[in-house]
């Protein structure tokens, strides 16, 4: 696999797609991008990443925000700006990368060598994985998630072109309930090296 490959992976809350991506770009060799990019930003801004954070994956309040000649005073806004711009330099830079969220299906849409992933897990499944990780009881994990995945979406759906989680806007979209976080990784590690050649 020596061109530049790129593997994008959208996910429902409470699905592992997180620790999917990670298993991933061990088993492919590549660096992951995740949280990690608000902390590149942060440092390039010499600003507080835990700051950038709260803005980093999220919609903004159109009540507590102004545009003016096409500029926005909306934090999230200027966040995802920043993140859009360091993934699209990534892509420039020639690196292979695993990267989860922040709308990178759609930011490197047109990109050659891009697979994008969806992540999905049965409701059940992933109301039991939030419970164990986060240590809550099933109506806290399910609120939990409930609201997390209405996050993403709002979030995704007013940046992107494409609708979150929608099959038409994946290479690939999968019920990650089956196989688990190992078994996922690695039906998509060989997906990825088919798909390469």
């Amino acid at each position: 696999m020596a061109d530049q490959f790129i593997v994008t992976i959208g996910r429902e809350f409470g699905s592992g797609g997180k620790h999917i991506g990670r298993a991933l770009a061990k088993e492919l060799g590549v660096n992951l991008y995740d949280r990690n990019i608000v902390e590149k930003i942060a440092q390039e801004l010499d600003t507080d990443a835990e700051h950038l954070h709260k803005y980093a994956e999220k919609k903004r309040r159109l009540f507590f925000n102004r545009t003016v000649n096409g500029h926005t005073t909306a934090l999230e806004d200027h966040v995802i700006e920043h993140q859009f711009d360091y993934i699209r330099r990534l892509a420039d830079s020639g690196e292979s990368f695993v990267i989860v969220g922040r709308c990178a299906e759609d930011v490197l849409r047109e990109r050659k060598g891009v697979i994008s992933i969806f992540v999905k897990g049965e409701r059940q499944y992933r109301i039991g994985r939030v419970m164990e990780q986060f240590e809550l009881s099933r109506e806290a994990a399910t609120e939990k998630m409930d609201r997390h995945d209405k996050t993403r979406r709002a979030y995704h759906d007013h940046y992107c072109k494409g609708k979150w989680g929608d099959i038409n806007n994946y290479d690939l979209c999968i019920e990650a309930s089956h196989f688990k976080t190992a078994g996922t990784a690695n039906f998509l590690a060989e997906y990825v090296r088919k798909r390469l050649g």
